[in-house]
């Protein structure tokens, strides 16, 4: 199960593979269909299986990403999964996103320096690690607890 389901537009796929080297390298479990998908493998099922099974989704809120109707597909499912969604702009303000994707709080790259950038995408790496540690730490209690309530 993945921690971040990277969603992007074909345009936009060199940012996509960096935000999944970069997140991969801070210990997280990325997936990037074009990155991730095995040989032959059956595209629309195994996107769709790991959008499900993610926490967080990355949108790469461009404007190629906005009008591709596979990026609305998956921000569809994301929300009406409750996925974390994080839409990420740089071409356009997060103001002109569409109406429901403007419910979500945007990182805008427009306009930064690359330390900026990078800043910002530790920011939401730190953010997805430490809800990470979170749920872990609350799993172990639950499991201790019911270890001992078994005894």
């Amino acid at each position: 199960m993945p921690d971040i389901f990277i969603s992007h537009a074909q345009a936009d796929f060199p940012l996509a593979e960096f935000l999944h080297r970069h997140m991969t390298q801070e210990g997280l479990s990325v997936y990037l269909a074009t990155v991730s998908m095995q040989p032959g493998e059956h595209w629309m099922p195994a996107i769709m299986e790991n959008l499900r099974s993610s926490t967080w989704v990355l949108c790469l809120a461009s404007r190629s990403a906005c009008a591709s109707r596979w990026v609305m597909q998956e921000m569809g499912v994301a929300i009406g999964t409750n996925k974390k969604l994080v839409p990420i702009v740089w071409d356009q303000s997060p103001e002109a996103l569409p109406g429901w994707m403007c419910q979500y709080q945007a990182v805008n790259l427009g306009g930064v320096g690359q330390q900026e950038a990078m800043a910002a995408i530790g920011r939401i790496a730190e953010t997805i690690k430490a809800e990470k540690q979170k749920g872990l730490f609350i799993l172990g209690l639950l499991v201790a607890g019911l270890a001992l309530f078994g005894k």
